[in-house]
């Protein structure tokens, strides 16, 4: 009895500790197997949709060239791109996703379309922020700053875990590990509440990958998601 007393008191102290960090191996190159689900097939936008119907202030802005999406926004003042949605919707899951920002350029990975992992020309900055690249957008900034010049391939590798709605109830807030350019920038953090742009208007539990489209010149390849449950 003392030994099974004892246990269960370890479990009780160790438990907090156990949702403090996330041993997980970083991703620096497209993930092949074991889950893994490609969202985009390299030559279409297949799979995707845009936020809303293009109009003559949001235009369609998206192309898929030999393996890489590219937002081309427009040049004419009033006129923007159109963000960029996948068909699929995911819950708890991984993201893995190559990116290229140019100079003084600016987009967003959103995690089940509510929460924005800032994609940012933020090279050289000394302490990042929260609306720096590696930041989960105006939530919280990577501890290091890990993001190569502008113009350079990188990549997000992120382990997304959703929040717990019950009956409109939060009863867990998401949480986050995220690597970048294999680099931990974020390490299993809590998102209160839901990032600007967000496509929800409440906390829910699943949504899509989204591309956000409607600030800067970007390109994106290697998009894959593997679901956790």
């Amino acid at each position: 009895m003392k030994l099974i007393r004892t246990m269960l008191i370890l479990a009780v102290i160790l438990a907090p500790l156990a949702v403090m960090g996330e041993d997980v191996a970083p991703l620096t190159q497209a993930p092949k197997g074991d889950g893994w689900v490609s969202l985009f097939d390299g030559h279409s936008l297949n799979g995707w949709h845009t936020r809303g119907t293009p109009n003559d202030s949001h235009l369609m802005s998206w192309v898929a060239v030999n393996g890489v999406l590219v937002n081309v926004p427009p040049t004419k003042d009033g006129q923007h791109g159109i963000d960029l949605i996948s068909d699929v919707k995911l819950g708890d899951h991984e993201l893995y996703i190559e990116f290229m920002v140019p100079q003084g350029s600016n987009s967003g990975v959103y995690l089940i379309g509510d929460y924005e992992i800032q994609v940012f020309d933020s090279f050289g900055v000394e302490k990042p922020s929260k609306t720096d690249g590696g930041a989960i957008y105006n939530k919280i900034a990577p501890t290091v700053n890990a993001t190569k010049p502008a113009g350079a391939w990188q990549c997000y590798h992120a382990i997304f875990h959703a929040p717990v709605v019950k009956d409109g109830v939060v009863e867990k807030h998401a949480r986050v590990t995220l690597f970048q350019n294999g680099v931990k920038v974020i390490d299993n953090q809590e998102i209160v509440g839901l990032t600007g742009a967000a496509l929800s208007a409440e906390v829910v539990a699943e949504g899509p990958t989204y591309l956000q489209g409607d600030h800067g010149l970007v390109l994106y390849r290697n998009i894959y998601c593997k679901k956790l449950n």
